[in-house]
């Protein structure tokens, strides 16, 4: 059954989520219990001698050295106030955490009836340095204090009595430090703020939150957050603005090529569901990238993409539905790259990746099986406006042994209302290399594709020696001067495809065989373009392409390179309709003679030269002149026709054409020929 990928990705990460929930829950209970027990030492010490206590006996509470200026507290409403705690680090020395403020309400009565109840929570001024070094934190000693011995904590077992709920929770002014050592990371908070008007695990209420924080190196996120966990139904809006994406270098990977990473991103997203059914979730989001610049080692760019807008109003996994309003770029300048050694741009851009850990990584068989469970709807696809403008690509083949590049420059596209369900239209235009132009004009439907397609596709002013390097690869020999026009209009309906492609070239000229070169085509293609070529210089050809796209033997560029090819053999294999002056019979060429008159006359030289030079031109053509006539007792006649062949010889040495390359011979005369002279015949070497 084909899998569905982007379920089986969904899937991963709920799996990792889960794995998350544990360490928020143990850190969760860790906060838990030093507010109880901040709440039970000042009950039995009172607010001054529960400051005393933690001033001195921190390590038995904590593991670690804390100092704090002011405990208050009240019995009987459970409210205690601790102002100015300073917290270290293990080693007794380096800073660790601190905060101004945090105001705390706990009913103790109601831990009698196994309920957890946080009236309210406040906490204004943290300031906490976090650092991270693999898999330790510098407050794991911290949540290994509370935890016990084993990490592991049964949140999918039986359901708890206890209920814990919270509510009031604000942090403000908040500012943290996180520290990713392994890829020399640093990220900064700053103004954190953050309201939970309610927050309960186990009871069944209603949750809400909303979060705001400034990042150090710029950008500023948003979140709100309504969840019932009642019916696990939740509404989550999470903003971004601002973001510089250079915060994003670290971990991009040592084994990728980039250097530095510059822009701004902003994200605006919305999500409504049910976490038991996560892909069914409703979101809309607005993505907005401006001033994007990746550059590589070598300080060479990349990408670089002056504005992206995507605005997406409705996506909802499970249904493939994707109702885009608008999706707009501009300026952006790319290159795609071929190597040697089988990579690309791709390839090299994302590096080469390890396989995550066994441990970490869910059983692919249950990614499979979630998959398949489920059936794959149809995709519904629809972009309102999309406009690509300005852009630039640079196409680069390093496989052979002369670098091909290609720039296509202003690249500009179009389209309106585009829909998988229905017919659509769009535009692109583009300019080429040394003032040439691109069109491509579009008509169609996308999931029922095979219906109907129209498209026409005209190039104009394309300078062949751009391609030279393609020609000396498969032919062994580069352009040197030409023109290239090409129009493609092709159309299907109901499965069948009728192409027409015309070809337009002006000049076309080959340069001479590069030594040492092995071409991996054998065609004579320097013959066809001599023989192809009008007296203007000029060449027109007409290919068309018809067949059943149906047919999984079907290949649109495979036909045209095997009409084109099959076209070439036979112009320079059969050029006689070509040449004028000459009887054409068959498969051959007929250059008629007077036997009674002795060596060539002008016309007749010059049809000579004609053939002559389709040999002088491909080293693979080679003439056969064989000479027919009929009986004679004349030995005049005789005497003529057995200098004829000598002096045809000596004409085409002095023309230059090799010796290998034609043959001349007599034929036994025959009463049968009609008219006299040579028949000529091309075959081509392989």
């Amino acid at each position: 059954m084909k899998k569905n990928v982007y379920l089986c990705i969904l899937t991963y990460y709920v799996i990792m989520m889960k794995k998350l929930l544990k360490i928020i829950w143990i850190i969760l209970v860790c906060l838990l219990a030093g507010v109880l027990l901040v709440v039970v030492a000042g009950s039995l010490f009172g607010g001054c001698a529960t400051k005393y206590y933690v001033n001195n006996h921190s390590d038995d509470l904590i593991g670690r050295q804390a100092h704090v200026e002011h405990v208050g507290l009240n019995l009987l409403t459970g409210h205690v106030a601790v102002h100015d705690l300073y917290v270290k680090e293990d080693d007794g020395e380096t800073w660790f955490a601190s905060f101004d403020t945090l105001d705390v309400s706990v009913s103790l009565l109601r831990l009698l009836g196994k309920r957890v109840q946080v009236r309210h929570l406040t906490l204004v001024g943290l300031d906490a340095h976090i650092i991270q070094d693999s898999t330790w934190f510098n407050f794991s000693s911290i949540i290994d204090r509370f935890r016990g011995d084993s990490l592991e904590v049964e949140v999918d077992s039986m359901p708890s009595q206890w209920v814990v709920s919270m509510h009031g929770i604000r942090l403000a002014k908040c500012k943290l430090l996180y520290e990713d050592r392994p890829r020399q990371s640093h990220i900064g908070f700053h103004n954190l703020n953050l309201l939970v008007p309610d927050f309960t695990v186990g009871g069944g209420e209603r949750t809400e939150g909303d979060l705001t924080v400034d990042l150090a190196e710029g950008g500023r996120l948003t979140a709100q957050t309504d969840y019932d966990a009642t019916s696990g139904n939740f509404n989550l809006s999470v903003g971004f603005e601002g973001f510089a994406l250079d915060q994003l270098k670290p971990y991009l990977g040592e084994s990728t090529p980039i250097e530095n990473i510059e822009g701004v991103a902003a994200l605006d997203l919305t999500a409504k569901g049910n976490f038991a059914h996560l892909i069914e979730a409703e979101i809309a989001t607005k993505v907005g990238l401006d001033g994007v610049s990746i550059v590589d080692s070598s300080l060479s760019p990349i990408v670089q993409l002056k504005q992206l807008r995507l605005d997406v109003g409705k996506m909802v996994l499970s249904q493939r539905m994707f109702d885009i309003n608008t999706f707009t770029m501009d300026g952006l300048t790319a290159q795609y790259e071929l190597f040697a050694d089988s990579s690309n741009t791709l390839t090299r851009l994302l590096g080469q990746t390890n396989a995550p850990d066994s441990t970490e990584v869910p059983d692919s068989t249950d990614l499979h099986n979630a998959a398949d469970t489920l059936p794959t709807p149809p995709l519904q696809l629809r972009v309102g406006h999309l406009a690509l403008s300005n852009i630039n690509l640079t196409y680069a083949d390093h496989t052979m042994s002369t670098d091909f590049v290609f720039p296509v420059t202003e690249l500009n596209v179009t389209a309106d209302n585009v829909t998988t369900s229905g017919n659509n239209n769009a535009r692109v235009r583009a300019n080429l290399p040394n003032g040439g132009t691109l069109a491509v004009d579009w008509k169609g439907n996308i999931s029922d594709w095979k219906q109907h397609q129209q498209l026409l596709l005209t190039i104009k002013g394309l300078h062949l020696t751009d391609f030279s390097p393609y020609m000396v690869e498969y032919f062994g020999m580069p352009f040197s001067d030409g023109i290239f026009g090409f129009t493609s209009d092709n159309t299907i309906l109901n499965s069948k495809l009728e192409g027409k492609n015309h070809i337009d070239i002006y000049k076309p000229t080959l340069g001479e065989k590069q030594e040492g070169v092995k071409p991996r085509l054998k065609l004579p293609v320097k013959a066809a373009l001599y023989v192809l070529k009008d007296k203007d210089g000029k060449v027109l050809l007409d290919v068309p392409v018809k067949g059943d796209v149906d047919n999984p033997e079907f290949n649109y560029m495979k036909i045209v390179w095997k009409t084109l090819g099959n076209l070439i053999v036979k112009v320079a294999t059969s050029p006689a309709r070509l040449l004028k002056g000459m009887k054409e019979e068959g498969e051959e060429m007929f250059l008629t003679i007077d036997a009674e008159e002795e060596g060539f006359n002008s016309e007749q030289i010059y049809m000579i030269d004609q053939v002559a030079n389709l040999a002088k031109n491909d080293e693979k053509v080679v003439i056969n002149f064989e000479l027919q006539t009929r009986p004679t007792h004349d030995s005049k006649i005789s005497k003529a026709l057995e200098s004829r062949n000598e002096e045809l010889a000596q004409h085409l040495e002095k023309l230059g054409v090799n010796k290998k390359q034609y043959n001349i011979h007599t034929a036994h005369p025959d009463e049968e020929v009609a008219v006299e002279g040579y028949a000529i015949k091309l075959h081509v070497k392989k």
